[in-house]
């Protein structure tokens, strides 16, 4: 039957190639929703690399209303400090830390690193405590974490990820390697004070699986987290409280914090609100593109009903000669589905042509690992969607006495 119904179509190819058309734009819209989505849960799955339960985000920033970073004067230091005593007297705070980028938002350090001068690579960046790192719960897979034995030596402790080891180390282990290398132009133009600190090694001294700084729902990139150094000062501290502390807590925090940062501005926020406006604001282009991918399917559903209602219109005679011939109802609705179905499958066909160029132009969200179970997923979608719309025709026509559709004019 199904090679009856494929003589059939190749036979009407000409009057069914606008609907071959069709059906390979479907094809392809729902190919590139469905990578989208498929690369979004892969890099859901993926480690984040640290934890954020019961972790707060709190942000301090300065009677001008302009927020601080590291680096700042030793006042600045001073209060930042006095404000992490006093949060850590708390009775609900476990920890209290300060941190240069706090997980979930969309800024970060951005920093050349690599095996030398020519392998280097923009990789992300943070700075913190070796403490701050055993509150978020990271953990070494190579080396270790910095600890207090690299504080006050001739070297800044770093750990980095698994993707930077791979792209400038080749996947060799770099524990005990310098990362940092400035050519000599950019020390020329640096101050001789920030030209010393510049030519400061920066050592590597662990490898971690991950810090995905921006969330699930981000790429994964090289990073390095470099150990806290007296100089800096950060505005923004995580603080871990103890399991079920309620969020009217914060009132303490923001409390306890301007009782030694008066005219300061204290917001608190947790890192698992933080998370879920990132997963927000991350799947919302996929959320609107699914939508009209559906909307678009569907008009190619209602557009492939009414022409298999006109093919089975004109083809009542048809239809008339074999239900007089015995036919049974079941063997023309299996009949006319299957044509549909191969006039499905040549569109999956032309539209699979067009697909699988976008993964050879190397897109990351077309890499192969989305791409080729995109392909399948669609191609699914499209034959169902195919002979679900050849269904009720195919059905209103099998109801049809053999008398009235050979009375047909």
């Amino acid at each position: 039957m199904f090679r009856h119904a494929l003589k059939i179509v190749w036979n009407r190819r000409r009057a069914n190639r606008l609907v071959v058309l069709e059906v390979a734009a479907a094809f392809i819209v729902t190919f590139v929703v469905a990578a989208f989505a498929i690369d979004a849960r892969n890099d859901y799955l993926r480690p984040l690399g640290f934890e954020y339960d019961d972790v707060w985000l709190v942000a301090l920033t300065s009677n001008n209303l302009q927020p601080l970073m590291f680096g700042n004067p030793t006042q600045t230091r001073a209060v930042v400090e006095d404000v992490l005593a006093r949060l850590r007297t708390l009775p609900a705070v476990e920890a209290a830390h300060g941190i240069a980028m706090p997980p979930f938002q969309n800024f970060y350090l951005m920093t050349p690193l690599g095996r030398d001068a020519d392998t280097l690579v923009a990789t992300q960046g943070n700075v913190m405590t070796a403490e701050g790192l055993e509150m978020l719960g990271v953990r070494a897979i190579d080396g270790r974490l910095f600890g207090p034995e690299d504080e006050g030596q001739d070297y800044i402790a770093t750990v980095v990820n698994k993707a930077f080891v791979e792209q400038a180390f080749g996947g060799e282990s770099p524990v005990g390697k310098r990362v940092n290398f400035l050519s000599p132009e950019v020390l020329a133009r640096a101050p001789p004070g920030q030209a010393r600190e510049e030519q400061r090694e920066v050592r590597v001294v662990g490898v971690i699986e991950d810090f995905r700084q921006l969330g699930e729902f981000s790429d994964r990139v090289p990073y390095s987290i470099n150990q806290q150094q007296p100089r800096d000062a950060f505005t923004n501290v995580l603080v871990k409280v103890a399991p079920g502390t309620e969020r009217g807590f914060e009132a303490d925090i923001v409390a306890a914090a301007l009782s030694v940062a008066p005219g300061w501005t204290v917001t608190v926020t947790p890192l698992a609100e933080l998370r879920a406006t990132r997963h927000a604001e991350a799947l919302l282009p996929l959320k609107i593109g699914a939508t009209l991918a559906a909307f678009l399917l569907a008009m190619v559903v209602l557009g492939l009903i009414g022409i298999v209602w006109q093919d089975v219109v004109r083809r009542t005679q048809e239809i008339g000669v074999r239900r007089a011939a015995g036919a049974a109802s079941a063997h023309v609705r299996r009949q006319i589905v299957l044509e549909m179905l191969v006039i499905g499958l040549f569109g999956i066909g032309a539209g699979a042509l067009v697909a699988i160029q976008f993964p050879l132009f190397e897109i990351s969200q077309f890499a192969w690992t989305s791409a080729l179970p995109s392909l399948v997923v669609s191609a699914a979608l499209i034959a169902l969607l195919a002979m679900a719309a050849a269904f009720y025709p195919a059905w209103l026509a099998s109801r049809r006495e053999p008398t009235d559709a050979l009375r047909y004019e």
